[in-house]
């Protein structure tokens, strides 16, 4: 089949490798320039040489699948263990052993997140910064055309014989709202609609030759921040002392609409009050904001799938049965299987 896949975070990828390495001819469209969703790398400092991770600081995997994809990255030397020493910070003081330490595993990047969707990316046609309008349903009717088409912000189209949206439900509802004339999909648009993300702020902050700390990240509670990482613990010796400042739900949620300039004095001042003075005067910093973080409400069951045999499209994302990279990685896994077995004929 020729499969066109919506959105290059970790499940449209996943789905995409899998299914290309079973002879289908899969693209995936991408908005942005990049791909890997919150699995994402920021290029700063002098010269743009220092790496932030702004997106997503760690995983741990918990499924066989997630695990076995672990040990390939691992074995690839994209990704390392990590995590054996963070702090805490209750509100008032700042815990050099974290308590609460996870005992589960825990992974982070070796030069970069971006790294792992630029991985998966070697066996699919991704087409970055072009944008999906809407589909257009062909089904039936069609002659010598496909199924489907992916209508683009260009007003370019293409024609495939299935359709995988892998994007954050809110944009999801949006590119399936354009069906629901044309086909019986608004059982799942309503279903999207019951789904929301929390939003999060991350301040990227450099400073230059500084002292590194010891601790790889804090875990906060009772502030304003989630968590603090420490990115040069990830990288090479002779990476610039930098960190990426996570705000919470409440905080991010507050600011989204208003001035940046509060939201980076607030961060800085919460970041200086619990490491030291010397926190409050960074070299240089850069503010992101993630609308759709991680998702609040969950569907219980893998992928949503549209029972047309003529005209296959189905719905991935983390926000099934999870609300994690980990679930969105789990998610365009089961679809791929799925449909693999499916559509063996």
């Amino acid at each position: 089949m020729v499969i066109g896949i919506i959105g290059a975070g970790l499940s449209g990828l996943t789905a995409g490798r899998l299914l290309a390495n079973e002879g289908h001819e899969v693209t995936i469209f991408e908005k942005s320039r990049g791909y890997g969703g919150r699995m994402a790398t920021r290029y700063a400092g002098k010269d743009l040489k220092t790496k932030l991770d702004h997106g997503l600081p760690y995983f741990m995997a918990e499924s066989s699948e997630f695990r076995e994809f672990a040990v390939e990255l691992i074995e690839k030397g994209i990704i390392s263990t990590w995590g054996r020493n963070f702090s805490a910070y209750d509100g008032e003081n700042l815990i050099h052993k974290n308590p609460n330490d996870p005992r589960d595993v825990i992974y982070t990047s070796t030069n970069g997140m971006n790294k792992i969707g630029k991985y998966l990316s070697r066996w699919v046609d991704v087409k970055e910064s072009s944008r999906a309008a809407g589909l257009t349903y062909i089904g039936k009717n069609r002659s010598k055309k496909r199924a489907w088409m992916i209508n683009m912000v260009t007003s370019k189209a293409f024609g495939f014989d299935a359709v995988i949206i892998a994007l954050p439900a809110p944009q999801a509802f949006g590119i399936l709202s354009t069906t629901i004339d044309e086909i019986d999909t608004l059982k799942i648009v309503r279903k999207l609609d019951e789904v929301n993300y929390r939003p999060s702020f991350s301040l990227m902050v450099g400073y230059g030759d500084a002292e590194i700390p010891e601790w790889q990240g804090i875990v906060c509670n009772n502030s304003i921040l989630d968590f603090i990482s420490n990115e040069a613990s990830k990288r090479p010796d002779g990476h610039e002392c930098s960190f990426v400042l996570h705000a919470n739900a409440a905080f991010s949620r507050k600011h989204r609409d208003g001035d940046t300039e509060p939201v980076i004095r607030e961060m800085l001042a919460e970041f200086s009050k619990i490491t030291g003075g010397w926190a409050a005067s960074p070299a240089w910093h850069q503010l992101h904001f993630w609308r759709y973080s991680r998702p609040q409400v969950q569907i219980n069951k893998p992928f949503f799938e549209l029972e047309d045999e003529l005209a296959p499209l189905a719905l991935i994302g983390d926000y099934f049965q999870g609300n994690g990279v980990e679930s969105a990685y789990k998610s365009g896994y089961d679809l791929a299987k799925h449909w693999i077995e499916k559509f063996k004929k």
